[in-house]
């Protein structure tokens, strides 16, 4: 599978290390990468010999790539998008791939029109970890979830004005990577409650000042089709945080995915009929966020559909729309669409994985 990328700004290396794992096992080749500032290809050339450089999109849409990875600036996704799969090429693309789930739903539909593939990130759910925590949770380890919570953020952008001009929020950019974990987890949304703020104002990015930046805070509760609440914390103003990456409450456990649901370093589940705490450690350590264009390339070189399911991600579309309303009009937006049910289970591990550690005292001595 020929593999052609549009965008050349901080992502890209992380994407050519996913392809550096594929390349070996002739499941893959670099085609064009369109890099339109000029002044980088020098600097592009040298960390990377022999790269095919080229100035505009087209170049790399009317290329002999298989797969087209789109990582440009937010605003621009949904437009190459199109004229991706209009020029025949399934596509990957860096989240949100579109500004609305209408917009999502009519480049999903041109997709299959087309009878290409359509892949968004994150990619969260596909991590081996994260599937055997689903597992865990699914197979009702900590009984019926009722709770959820979840929290992602950084201190913003040094390199990229878009990050906070009001564009895309840090729910869209961020808090994505919690939404399409919970969701996986938890099932579907049907009702949206949230919260916006500017924390940090003005904002510098760069030599840039910007005097009134668009909000880098946001508060989250989903209610889901299950019954179960979450919530997730969103920002471009946090500074630090330690905590689990995601923590799951069940009517007979708790549930903790260590790390970041991007980078998980393992979990840990505490069962009332046991009394301990169990650690497992990752399944698959050297698994990236980037990762996604391997079950890509890898599904197209099988012939078969990929894990990812748009659906879902035309789901979390509608939820960041919900919220954006939500927060302005200061109630409970619905959300009506849905998607198909997930099948993320690892056949090839058992239920219970070896885990890394008991912590037997009792419950009263944590």
């Amino acid at each position: 599978m020929r593999v052609g990328i549009i965008g050349a700004g901080n992502v890209l290396w992380a994407y050519l290390r996913a392809l550096d794992r594929l390349i070996p096992k002739g499941r893959a080749s670099l085609g064009p990468v369109c890099a339109r500032r000029r002044e980088r290809w020098d600097e592009l050339r040298d960390r990377r010999p022999g790269i095919h450089l080229v100035a505009e999109p087209d170049d790399a849409l009317r290329s002999d790539a298989d797969l087209i990875v789109i990582i440009t600036a937010p605003e621009s996704h949904a437009g190459l998008v199109r004229r991706a799969l209009e020029n025949g090429k399934s596509v990957l693309v860096e989240k949100p791939m579109a500004t609305t789930r209408a917009e999502g739903e009519e480049l999903a539909e041109l997709a299959d029109q087309r009878g290409l593939r359509l892949i968004a990130a994150p990619f969260v759910h596909l991590a081996p970890t994260f599937r055997v925590f689903w597992e865990q949770i699914r197979s009702g380890a900590i009984g019926r979830p009722h709770s959820a919570r979840g929290l992602y953020g950084n201190a913003g952008s040094s390199w990229a004005v878009w990050y906070h001009q009001g564009k895309v929020g840090p729910l869209a950019e961020v808090g994505v990577y919690n939404l399409k974990s919970l969701t996986s987890l938890l099932g579907p949304a049907v009702e949206i409650l949230a919260a916006e703020h500017t924390a940090i104002k003005p904002r510098f990015v760069g030599v840039s000042e910007i005097t009134d930046p668009g909000h880098d805070v946001s508060h989250v509760i989903l209610r889901h089709e299950s019954g179960a609440l979450s919530n997730v914390v969103a920002s471009h103003a946090i500074q630090r945080y330690r905590r689990p990456a995601l923590e799951v409450y069940g009517a007979e456990g708790t549930a903790n995915l260590l790390g970041d649901d991007w980078d998980p370093r393992g979990f840990e589940i505490w069962r009332n009929e046991s009394g301990c705490w169990e650690e497992y450690e990752p399944v698959e350590g050297t698994w990236m966020w980037t990762d996604g264009l391997t079950e890509a390339v890898t599904a197209l070189f099988e012939g078969r559909q990929p894990l990812s399911e748009i659906t879902h991600d035309l789901h979390l579309l509608e939820i960041i729309e919900a919220a954006a309303a939500s927060a302005k009009q200061g109630r409970w937006a619905p959300v009506t669409s849905r998607f198909r049910e997930l099948d993320l289970s690892l056949k090839e591990h058992r239920r219970d994985p070896h885990h890394l550690h008991d912590h037997t005292r009792p419950a009263d001595e944590q």
